[in-house]
């Protein structure tokens, strides 16, 4: 593998990639059908450099079929540089990221499953419900790290502040998705946009005292998000602060 080939792929690559796989499967006896989705289906317009290949195949031995389709592509396109692998007999997903930074999804089901998923361009069913999630995972997740803290295991307290940020924006996307009536966005461009820049003046999660003052940041800035989109939730997180407080004390030098 040569330096060169470290640069995005260019446009085009997937329907050429797409009918290799094809010509493949047709040899494969244990595959029934395989088709494109997503972006690079159809006509291709929405497709551009950066978009991913999502090949679905209706086959015998979903798993086995997959995992044979992956070294077909490593040993003849490109080595695999990342994978990602869920489900199960049934249904069987791989997400590739090649060595040429080539981007595969293929999910492999049997003839039995080889139904429609659920559309993926509708927004949640209950927006409250889920942030309302999400406020809750903050606060577990800040409680362990103020904990740790108090412990001094800064390595595991760090690890935990860094998930309130997560919250924070998944809660931005969620109102952005409910506000456009769609979880699938090619682009950015929304008022959401400027809620990674808000976010990078949380302090440094990387010493007891930098730990509880991420998470007051990140609490904050969530009940911030939320109240501003006129979205209300449990507000009381008054056991946090008595918590933040303590720890504070505790881990103070000279205490």
């Amino acid at each position: 593998m040569t330096e060169a080939n470290y640069v995005v792929p260019p446009a085009g690559w997937q329907p050429l990639l797409a009918s290799a796989l094809a010509d493949y499967a047709a040899r494969d006896g244990r595959v029934h059908a395989m088709r494109v989705h997503g972006s690079a289906a159809g006509s291709g317009e929405a497709m551009d450099q950066w978009s991913d290949l999502d090949v679905r195949l209706t086959a015998d031995e979903p798993v086995a079929v997959a995992e044979d389709l992956v070294r077909e592509i490593a040993g003849r396109h490109a080595p695999v540089y990342a994978a990602g692998r869920d489900g199960d007999a049934g249904r069987y997903t791989v997400r590739l990221v090649l060595a040429d930074l080539r981007r595969l999804d293929l999910t492999v089901v049997t003839e039995s499953l080889d139904t429609p998923g659920p559309a993926d361009t509708s927004p949640p069913a209950d927006v409250p419900g889920v942030l309302g999630s999400l406020l809750n995972d903050l606060r577990f997740d800040a409680v362990l790290a103020a904990c740790k803290a108090a412990r001094g295991d800064v390595l595991i307290g760090a690890h935990l502040t860094l998930g309130p940020a997560r919250h924070v924006l998944v809660a931005a996307m969620v109102l952005r998705d409910e506000e456009r009536g769609t979880t699938h966005h090619r682009y950015g461009g929304s008022r959401y946009d400027t809620w990674p820049a808000r976010l990078s003046a949380a302090p440094a999660p990387y010493d007891p005292a930098g730990i509880l003052a991420a998470i007051r940041f990140h609490t904050d800035a969530l009940h911030e998000l939320l109240g501003r989109h006129g979205v209300s939730g449990p507000a009381d997180d008054g056991p946090l602060w008595a918590l933040l407080d303590a720890v504070d004390k505790a881990v103070a030098p000279g205490t």
